[in-house]
């Protein structure tokens, strides 16, 4: 009964970070289209995901402590232990689930670092144009008694000391 159980939320939990992995790489081409509204979207569906997420983690958890213990094993084993350990005495259907959610979750880590380091790099490239940009815009050109353009700092404004 406990590892039906435990099956049952181990695939719950799978479909959920299945979820998030599309989400994830829905954004990574969002970020790559510059689509802010739809990003915007994807980072809800990320929030909503992550805590459905954090909401399902405690009954997995449980379900693997109730199946360590029933096995013999600490409380506190992790599924990777349970798995293995029911893996020596013939049944290999929790180690693939296993072993499917763990692939899951690394491919939701590497997508969430790439879409992080795209975003930074958005944002670093965004904060270079804008120092660039804001530089062209202090400067202006002012009319001089000696009868040239000078270059001076005018804090945003065009001035012409003639008028």
């Amino acid at each position: 009964m406990e590892l039906k159980k435990m099956l049952e939320e181990i695939a719950v939990q799978t479909q959920l970070l299945n979820e998030l992995l599309q989400v994830l790489e829905r954004e990574t081409a969002e970020m790559g289209d510059v689509n802010i509204n739809a990003m915007n979207l994807s980072n809800r569906s990320k929030e909503e995901l992550t805590a459905r997420i954090a909401e399902h983690t405690p009954s997995l958890q449980k379900a693997i402590s109730a199946q360590a213990v029933r096995e013999g094993l600490p409380g506190s084993a992790s599924l990777g232990m349970v798995a293995t350990h029911i893996a020596k005495r013939g049944n290999r259907e929790l180690i693939a689930k296993q072993q499917q959610i763990h692939r899951t979750a690394e491919r939701v880590k590497q997508v969430a670092a790439l879409n992080r380091e795209i975003a930074e790099r958005f944002a670093s490239s965004i904060t270079t144009s804008l120092n660039l940009i804001t530089r062209l815009v202090n400067q202006s050109n002012v009319y001089g008694a000696s009868g040239s353009y000078q270059q001076r700092s005018a804090g945003a404004v065009m001035i012409n000391r003639e008028a």
